[in-house]
């Protein structure tokens, strides 16, 4: 699966982010460990591998 995102430096600053690279992190990390299942498991227990891309636009 591939996820891309696209992202603006005024969402960058909205996000509190300095660059492309923290905010991929930030958001790797709450796909991996923030999103919970109905039982209480996190993204990674249940989503298949994933390529993220993170784009900045405009």
């Amino acid at each position: 699966m591939i996820i891309r995102i696209e992202v603006s430096d005024v969402d960058l600053e909205a996000m509190e982010c300095g660059s492309l690279e923290e905010f991929e992190e930030q958001i790797r990390n709450q796909l991996d460990n923030g999103v919970v299942t109905s039982d209480g498991g996190a993204g990674a227990d249940w989503m298949v591998d994933y390529d993220l891309e993170v784009i900045k636009v405009d």
